[in-house]
């Protein structure tokens, strides 16, 4: 069973007063559930009691949006003091209050934090549901920074899941905005996501750079909850690595400053690692007293499936200390445990169930009674102003998808950039700190006359050498991703003239697959000459030409002898205009990214082998500046397929 702590979530949305951000015309109101949000995430316990004074305020003067919100506070605060089966009834009952309100902010905050709590119950299909519809509703508002935190959340329960393409894709995503936004918590969280996902795919130097940038910026934002899962992360690499005594101490380090916050279920977490450390280095007595300690606190907050991995770490602990007995009772309880804990998530999925249905008929019998009761002019009245309304919300909304669209890309590129001059900043700090100690070798030679261990200096010297080559080819990777960008720039529109498309498609076969071993197969249908920018044509065929080779070659190293690459090439006239197909068989694009593959700096490649706007400047080329189109067909393991049409 997977440890909760590798699925929990972000911070949940309303963690600061900005993020709150709401007016309820009640002065006194709005400072206690500031109070509540600016609290949350280093101080719980204060945060709850500012949403008890807010609700019961809320009440006193029937404000049905403070109550509704101060029941959002309420939740959050609960599941980070890890009373989950009590945050999700109260945060089920802000659903029910926010519903009928109409405000899709508050809705969006309530499903995000709906989102962390059902995480920590291992309900992680209810997570995604409530993430999902958290992530809709922001991106619908324009709401930037309510939507990076959901796709950090996201991205943990992708690594949970084991989809871990889909986690660096949400966690790089996540990161982009919270930059946009000067973020630092949320900066954290997304390097979080990050190294785990590297970690995964066993690229651990890269991933320790991730948390390391986590653990450096929660200290700078004074973030005791991110440090601590920092520290989490960088003593599970430690682990991984054999560096047990680093391990314990980072786990410690944890322990204690998750005790200082007060949150329960990450206190059994730490306590989970130091117990396996210690059984691993054969102090038996020391884990025993860990791991007995980490389940008094599962059991005291009914984590269920916390206490099923403290049986089984037990369980290890006794069998390596030479107590068989011990460790099969402790094998039966996490057993049991574990069945407990899918029983328990069948009755809360119902539970849930129950009070969606409710709060449903609710709502219809309130309609039913105003549609009754009122005179039918006054109803048309009424669905005259929301039509208006509407209209007026959806013209706003539109606008809204325009500026945040603008603000994605503005953001994309910075982070892009970022990514690889954090990279040579890293490893530049490590040559300065081998160069360092190469000096400090030489110097201890020359004072004592002993000459240098030559192979520890060829060792560093080799480490060196190594470095600056990460830094010579992340600074090509900056440079590239500049040049890319200026595309967009340079080779839209242009003077046109007639020109003949098979011969600009030719000219970049040549240039793409001309040295390659892709087979291509050309199907030609003669065409009219088509009046046409050639040098911004030329360039989109070489675009989609070098993505057919990287996908032909990617299959071609994966399916090994008896796989022919191979590049299909036609032409056909269509109404009123041409078509250019260009297939392959590679390895494919998966269908949902069919409709994404044009957005700037988005890309199915892997981490450094793309930057997202090769197909961007095509699909800008074509559309923009020639009034054509360009669609994505593909499936995963079945090539793809890229039909353009330019009009005559």
């Amino acid at each position: 069973m997977a440890s909760l702590d590798a699925l929990s979530p972000p911070p949940p949305a309303p963690a600061s007063s900005r993020t709150l951000d709401v007016e309820t015309g009640d002065g006194e109101l709005d400072a206690l559930l500031s109070e509540a949000a600016a609290t949350a995430i280093n101080r719980p316990h204060a945060s709850l009691a500012a949403s008890r004074q807010a609700r019961a305020r809320a009440e006193a003067i029937g404000n049905v949006p403070g109550r509704a919100y101060a029941l959002l506070c309420e939740g959050t605060a609960l599941s980070l003091l890890s009373d989950h089966e009590a945050a999700l009834g109260v945060l089920m009952e802000a659903q029910t209050e926010m519903e009928p309100l109409g405000d899709l902010r508050g809705r969006s905050l309530v499903l995000g934090s709906l989102a962390g709590v059902h995480v920590s119950l291992g309900n992680i299909e209810d997570a995604l549901d409530s993430a999902a519809g958290a992530l809709r509703l922001a991106r619908a508002l324009g709401d930037s920074e309510q939507e990076a935190w959901m796709l950090a959340g996201l991205g943990n329960s992708y690594l949970d899941l084991g989809e871990t393409d889909r986690a660096m894709e949400a966690g790089e995503r996540a990161l982009r905005l919270f930059g946009e936004l000067d973020d630092l918590n949320g900066q954290a969280r997304s390097h979080t996501v990050l190294g785990g996902a590297l970690r995964h795919l066993g690229r651990l130097d890269e991933a320790r750079i991730h948390h390391e940038s986590a653990l450096r910026i929660a200290e700078e934002a004074g973030t005791a909850l991110n440090r601590a899962r920092a520290l989490h992360d960088l003593g599970v690499l430690e682990e991984e690595a054999g560096r047990l005594d680093a391990a314990l101490g980072l786990h410690r380090r944890a322990l204690a400053l998750r005790r200082e916050v007060g949150n329960r279920q990450a206190q059994s977490t730490s306590l989970l690692q130091i117990g396996r450390v210690l059984s691993a280095q054969g102090d038996d007595e020391a884990a025993f007293e860990a791991l007995h300690e980490a389940k008094r606190i599962a059991t005291d907050i009914g984590a269920v499936p916390r206490l099923a991995d403290v049986e089984e770490a037990l369980a290890s602990a006794y069998e390596r200390a030479g107590q068989p007995a011990e460790a099969l009772a402790h094998l039966r309880r996490h057993q049991a445990h574990r069945e407990a804990f899918l029983a328990a998530r069948t009755q809360t999925r119902l539970d849930v169930a129950q009070v969606r249905a409710e709060a449903e008929r609710a709502r219809q019998e309130a309609e039913i009674a105003r549609v009754r009761t009122e005179e039918l002019g006054a109803a048309n009245d009424e669905l005259s102003r929301t039509l208006r309304d509407l209209r007026a919300t959806q013209s706003q909304l539109v606008q809204a998808e325009k500026l945040a669209s603008l603000g994605r890309l503005s953001a994309g590129l910075a982070h892009e950039i970022q990514n690889p001059l954090n990279f040579v900043a890293n490893f530049a700090d490590l040559n300065a700190e081998l160069a360092t100690e190469l000096l400090g070798t030489l110097e201890t030679a020359r004072q004592t006359g002993a000459p240098p261990d030559a192979d520890a200096i060829r060792a560093d010297l080799e480490a060196i050498v190594d470095n600056a080559r990460r830094v010579r080819d992340h600074a090509r990777r900056a440079d590239g991703i500049v040049r890319g960008l200026m595309g967009h720039v340079r080779d839209v529109g242009g003077e046109r003239r007639p020109s003949d498309l098979l011969e600009l498609l030719e000219r970049a076969i040549s240039t793409v697959l001309g040295s390659s071993a892709v087979h291509v197969e050309r199907d030609y249908a003669d065409l009219p000459a088509v009046e046409v920018e050639p040098a911004s044509v030329q360039r989109v065929f070489v675009n989609l030409l070098e993505n057919a080779r990287w996908a032909v070659e990617a299959e071609a190293a994966r399916a090994g002898d008896g796989y022919v690459p191979t590049v299909r090439l036609a032409t056909a006239p269509a109404e009123g205009g041409v078509e250019v197909r260009v297939e392959d068989n590679g390895v494919g694009i998966p269908l949902d990214h069919c409709t994404r593959v044009f957005e700037p700096f988005f890309t199915t490649k892997p981490a450094g082998e793309g930057t997202g706007l090769g197909l961007s400047l095509a699909y800008d080329i074509v559309t923009e500046g020639h009034g054509g189109t360009i669609q994505a067909f593909s499936r995963v393991g079945e090539g793809a397929t890229f039909l353009m049409t330019l009009p005559v």
